[in-house]
């Protein structure tokens, strides 16, 4: 199969391809056209990968450092779009649309919910705290509930991660993450709360372990503190039961000790509350000034570009109105309109800078990062006050417990509650050092940019996915076209013929033609411009003057298998010759399919002649007499003898003597006898007939295909040596021909 055949396949089929193609653009630019507007919303975040929060970059080794680079944000690109975030943004958007406010969508009514579903659903809502939420897991009930209420109203994880694009922007520290729906407050709202829920999910992950630390330190030391106490209460009980003695001035000055350090105690323990409480405020200032200033940022930038645009504008207008000697009354007025705009900008952007602040919005964030800084170290000077504070009291009451009583009891009683004592302290100390890691962990990700509403769709591409969908179905169709013509191993062409039957001489080639009103009178007229019919004709023309040329007189038609076109091959020869001015006789000798009788019993002018031949021979049992007459006419130049059909070989119907007279005595009325046998592969007809004839003539049809089982009839043909004129190939594309 070469590439110029592959290229005739490409030429018979263009219009073919042509219009798959065509069929496919129109189709997709149709169908695009019938999609809703899409709106598009971007939230910007920066992740700290590569600065200060994340990785340090001491150029030590760049590609390690690039490694880690892209594989921190590798990493946060999955997690972004993991089914635990995404169940987040769910679980928000169906409290919002379920939860009595304004629903961006209806539900889908394809997919139908029970009210019942829909309360119970709600219910449980209602109980989630996204902020405080570690780990979204519930049970399989809420999970399955969750998940059919979502995709009615088009929240669920494949629906988001459909709308949703989490990319990096570019070789920077920011993420992109965008969000289009069908509306554009949807949008805005979607990717706003994609990006609150995942910081804040972000956030708990990151300090899941602090917390865990806090809450085991923070129970054992309860637990210390416990067992501390039991054992004061031990050791008082103890005094009370021995009965305390008269406190002297020593004792005295102990209890007022202890009473003026209990007061100090109690002023750490304010200290401290309220130093935790400013920094939490002070946290909170931090996260405000963080999100005003990029919006700040972002509004300086806009006003900064929209002045520039308008003083271009009023030099371009004033650059014309100079031009113009300022007699054109629309560029003056344009030109005042522009000036009158850009001052009430540059006036409205002076009252934006002037605009004054309140005290927390003076501060930046190094002043408040400062100012948090402070206000810890307060707190932990107050920890530290409260901590040394309530061990002077412990020591004290220990000084005036030894001072009332001293015996085994007591002692023990005091060193068990001394190596209590040293376990809090300890436990109490690690819970400290827990709660302050967790208090000052920091959120890598922060929001630099949050959503806007869009205001312009989203750009379909219709034109440029129509071609594109033209492209792949046009090369789709191409690549089809060549795989069913590898597949398809029909002999098409006099090339292909020569190659699947190993180089069998090819006689002639008769091109296909339409059966419906065949007529070999008007298909041998001088003038006809049918291009398909001049193409037959003058290929049975080619093949008469090889028939004529080779000098045989009796020819016998056969082919491999059935159906490959002998009839009518045996039928146009005839006619070609017959147009020749040379007298043929048709001779049936297919007895396993012989000619219908209506096509073999037609008036003849040898009525006489062939019914004698055929009784003087003994052959009136085998073929079928002539019933008609007809008279002498110049046209009638093609005789059919047709066979009565017995089921029978030839070798047992026909004694060899007899009818080689027979064909003899026809040879003397007639200038060529074509006679028909039955297929090769099927009966033995063909080469039981073969010894009768001068030249034998294989035909094959263009649309079969040659397998194993053939070969041993070819191999026969090959046999035949000088006998074998050749092959016809029949029915064959015009293009071939």
């Amino acid at each position: 199969m070469d590439f110029t055949y592959l290229l005739n396949i490409l030429l018979r089929r263009k219009w073919l391809i042509l219009g798959a193609m065509a069929t496919a653009a129109v189709a997709t630019f149709l169908f695009i056209g019938q999609k809703p507007a899409r709106y598009k919303s971007s939230v910007v975040m920066a992740t700290g990968i590569v600065n200060y929060k994340g990785i340090n970059s001491d150029n030590s080794d760049a590609f390690v450092q690039q490694y880690q680079v892209e594989n921190a944000f590798s990493n946060l690109l999955e997690f972004a779009q993991s089914r635990s975030a995404i169940k987040l943004v769910t679980i928000e958007m169906l409290q919002h649309d379920l939860g009595g406010q304004t629903a961006f969508r209806q539900p889908n009514p394809a997919l139908p919910f029970t009210e019942q579903e829909k309360q119970s659903l709600l219910q449980q809502l209602k109980g989630i705290q996204l902020d405080s939420l570690e780990d979204p897991s519930f049970s399989p009930d809420f999970d399955f509930l969750l998940d059919k209420v979502a995709r009615v109203y088009g929240y669920d994880n494949d629906a988001i991660l459909r709308s949703l694009s989490v990319k990096r922007k570019g070789q920077t520290d920011y993420l992109d993450i965008a969000v289009t729906t069908e509306i554009p407050a949807l949008s805005q709202y979607l990717v706003n709360a994609y990006a609150r829920r995942f910081l804040t999910y972000y956030y708990n992950l990151l300090v899941r372990e602090k917390r865990k630390n806090v809450d085991s330190y923070a129970k054992l030391a309860t637990e210390k503190k416990a067992v501390v106490d039991s054992i004061s209460d031990l050791k008082f009980e103890y005094l009370k039961q021995k009965g305390l003695p008269v406190l002297g001035r020593q004792s005295e000055e102990l209890v007022a000790q202890i009473t003026k350090l209990e007061f100090e105690r109690q002023r750490a323990d304010a200290r401290k509350r309220s130093a935790a409480e400013s920094v939490n405020r002070i946290k909170k200032y931090e996260s405000d000034r963080e999100s005003r200033d990029a919006r700040e940022v972002q509004s300086r930038l806009l006003d900064k570009n929209s002045t520039a645009e308008q003083m271009e504008r009023v030099r371009e207008l004033t650059r014309k109105s100079a031009e113009a000697g300022g007699k054109n009354e629309d560029i003056e007025t344009e030109l005042a309109d522009a000036k009158a705009e850009l001052e009430a900008t540059m006036r409205a952007s002076a009252r934006a800078q002037g605009k004054p602040r309140n005290e927390e919005g003076k501060k930046t964030r190094e002043e408040l990062y400062k100012d948090r800084v402070g206000v810890d170290l307060e707190r932990i000077e107050a920890e530290a006050s409260y901590n040394r504070t309530n061990n002077e009291i412990y020591a004290l009451k220990n000084k005036l417990g030894s001072m009332v009583v001293s015996d085994e009891v007591y002692s023990k009683l005091q060193q068990e509650q001394d190596n209590a004592q040293l376990e809090f302290d300890k436990v109490n100390d690690e819970f400290i050092k827990a709660k302050l890691t967790l208090e000052n962990a920091e959120n890598p990700l922060t929001v630099v940019q949050t959503g806007q509403l869009p205001e312009w769709p989203e750009p379909d591409r219709r034109t440029l996915i129509s071609i594109f969908a033209a492209i792949v179905v046009g090369t789709l169709t191409v690549i089809a076209l060549f795989v069913l013509a590898y597949l398809d191993g029909s002999i098409q062409s006099p090339d292909l013929f020569k190659k699947y039957t190993g180089g069998l001489p090819l006689l002639g080639v008769i091109p296909a033609i339409s059966v419906k009103g065949y007529d070999l009178e008007r298909i041998f007229a001088a003038r006809n411009p049918d291009a398909a019919t001049t193409a037959f004709r003058e290929s049975l023309r080619k093949l008469r003057g090889q028939i004529m040329a080779s000098g045989g007189k009796t020819w016998l038609l056969m082919s491999v298998k059935i159906q490959e076109g002998k009839t009518f091959t045996m039928l146009s020869l005839a006619h070609s010759l017959a147009f020749n001015q040379k007298r043929v006789l048709m001779l049936d000798t297919n007895f396993k399919a012989p000619l219908p009788e209506s096509f073999t019993d037609q008036p003849s002018v040898h009525k006489e002649l062939l019914n004698g031949l055929l009784k003087k021979h003994g052959l009136d049992a085998v073929f079928q007499l002539k019933n008609q007459s007809a008279e002498e006419a110049e046209g009638q130049r093609v005789e059919v003898l047709g066979n009565v059909g017995l089921p029978k070989s030839p070798a047992e119907l026909l004694e060899e003597p007899a009818f080689r007279a027979f064909l003899a005595d026809l040879g003397a009325h007639f200038d060529y006898i074509l006679l028909e046998a039955a297929a090769l592969n099927d009966y033995s007809d063909a080469q039981e007939l073969a010894p009768y004839a001068d030249r034998i003539l294989a035909v094959f049809n263009a649309h079969s295909t040659l397998k194993a089982a053939d070969q041993t009839s070819l191999d026969y043909l090959r046999s035949l040596g000088p006998k074998f004129a050749g092959a016809v190939l029949t029915e064959v594309d015009g293009r071939y021909v």
